[in-house]
């Protein structure tokens, strides 16, 4: 080989591969310029920030869930053609509103100069700037034409002597009204509170309220059966509440939240007093509840074999591990000898109604869980409050997802669904028990929590340290196979009977053969 062409082919492939390294350093200051622009375009994500669009994971189960079906409130939704016949009666409240606020001496150039002076504030309550499309000018205006909607929506259907002009299909076609109640509870399709509160200030009605009892007053005939409770009986600062929904969660939850803890269970497993138990009407509770009629338990001097056989231990929940967190279903909590009770009446709004939804406890072998409903928008309306919980890390306990979370270890299948609607814990308008089935077990599909959140926990262990003791589920079958009625009762007891005069009579009959 050439010397000189060996030395011109090496200088060629030097320059060859310092051009390929020119390039790639090239290629690696465009990549770090391009990551620096998008680093300082980036926003800083506004600590106000409490309205998000629903993640992929949660939306797969059902999206229309989460999606308005009939109006659009906020930015989310603003603007979607299959929602654009609402904007006409937009404008027709927004003329009702103001109406409402000459009494006050505002015009409609004070309502926009009001939300005006806001500035930015009602768009950082927004968390996903990608799914805004509006700004400026036309920010305030939905702000202005959402918010009188939402406002004036209010007064009309919580106020009886209010007039329905003859535009108002809201109020005219029936089943609407829902449909807006159901899109108002979207967690897509919020206004900050504080907005709504500050146009409420700007007008005068009869009878005035202040604008949380008017939601109160307003949405505790529609909502599912809970203990509406007044806002102002919480250690809720008004100010602070966010949006609508959060003020629906705030007047859902229990009147005195005890975190899922309930009172010592006195069982006793007396095998008497279990023959002799008789249920008594509870007036004030508006439950039953069971007695034992045992001479010897009530002074504590009982010697029944059976019974010290049987006798449970104290409960404590320190021996159970903490991430047992799930029940056997409801038919086989029955077949261990647990009973159900509904609690108070399916629809009830009554202010002295001391139950809520939320209210579940286990005592004397029974699970007491309060009556409610299920209508067409139920999952709707658990969805996005469940929605709401995860998306708040200052919710603590988290109800809503602790209830779903019982109610889909506790349903499995139709047989479940069935046992609970015949004793009356709820009424289903969904058509078949399938159907109830499937709404619970998809409630908290893509659902992750924390177990201190779980507001159940106590109630957990005490169904699953009941369950545990063999002595629970051998009373069950004995009573659900021989004492399943008066008659069947008589019928085992006396063959019982005849069993022992036969056994004493064989065994005399042996004795006197020996003698």
């Amino acid at each position: 080989m050439d010397h000189n062409g060996s030395e011109a082919a090496g200088g060629s492939m030097i320059e060859g591969m310092e051009g390929g390294s020119h390039q790639q350093d090239l290629a690696n200051c465009q990549a770090l310029q391009s990551i620096s622009e998008k680093i300082q375009n980036v926003k800083q994500l506004s600590p106000e920030a409490c309205l998000f669009k629903v993640q992929e994971e949660l939306r797969k189960t059902n999206r229309d869930a989460y999606t308005p079906l009939i109006i659009s409130i906020g930015p989310y939704h603003h603007g979607k053609p299959e929602l654009s016949k609402m904007e006409r009666l937009k404008g027709l409240y927004l003329k009702s509103f103001l109406k409402r606020a000459r009494g006050k001496g505002f015009g409609l150039a004070d309502c926009w100069k009001k939300l005006k002076n806001l500035k930015d504030r009602p768009k950082r309550y927004y968390g996903d700037d990608h799914g805004i499309k509006v700004s400026g000018d036309e920010f305030v205006k939905m702000l202005l034409l959402d918010g009188c909607f939402i406002v004036e929506f209010l007064i009309r259907l919580g106020y009886e002597n209010e007039e329905v002009e003859k535009y108002d299909t809201i109020f005219r076609i029936s089943g609407t009204a829902n449909s807006v109640v159901r899109d108002m509870l979207l967690l897509e399709n919020q206004l900050p509170f504080f907005v709504l509160r500050e146009l409420y200030d700007m007008i005068t009605i009869p009878c005035k309220l202040e604008f949380s009892e008017m939601v109160k007053r307003t949405l505790g005939f529609v909502l599912p059966k809970m203990n509406v409770i007044s806002i102002h009986s919480t250690n809720v600062n008004i100010e602070e509440i966010k949006h609508l929904l959060e003020a629906v969660h705030i007047l859902c939850q229990p009147r005195l939240s005890t975190n899922g803890c309930i009172q010592q269970e006195r069982d006793s497993t007396c095998f008497c007093c279990w023959f002799s138990k008789q249920p008594q009407a509870n007036a004030a509770q508006g439950v039953d509840i069971e007695s034992h009629s045992c001479i010897f338990c009530k002074f504590g001097n009982c010697t029944c074999l059976l019974c010290k056989f049987g006798k449970q231990q104290p409960s404590t929940t320190d021996d159970l591990d903490a991430e047992s967190y799930h029940i056997p279903t409801a038919t086989e909590l029955r077949e261990a000898g647990v009973d159900f009770k509904k609690v108070g009446k399916i629809g009830s709004i009554n202010s002295n109604e001391t139950t809520c939804l939320f209210d579940i406890n286990f005592n004397h072998n029974v699970l007491e869980i309060p009556s409610f409903g299920l209508y067409d928008d139920s999952e709707s309306f658990f969805k996005n409050l469940i929605a709401y919980e995860l998306y708040s890390p200052d919710v603590h306990p988290k109800h809503f997802v602790s209830f779903a979370l019982f109610m889909d270890d506790l349903i499995n299948t139709d047989k479940d669904v069935i046992l609970l609607r015949k004793k009356g814990i709820f009424i289903s308008g969904l058509g078949d028990d399938a159907m109830v089935s499937d709404l619970f077990n998809n409630l908290c599909r893509g659902v992750t929590y924390s177990h201190d959140d779980f507001y159940y926990g106590d109630v957990y262990k005490k169904l699953i340290q009941h369950c545990n003791m063999p002595w629970n589920v051998l009373k069950a079958k004995l009573r659900r196979d021989y004492f399943h009625s008066p008659w069947a009762g008589i019928s085992t007891i006396a063959a019982i009977w005849l069993l022992s005069l036969t056994t004493a009579q064989t065994v005399v009959a042996f004795i006197d053969l020996f003698n």
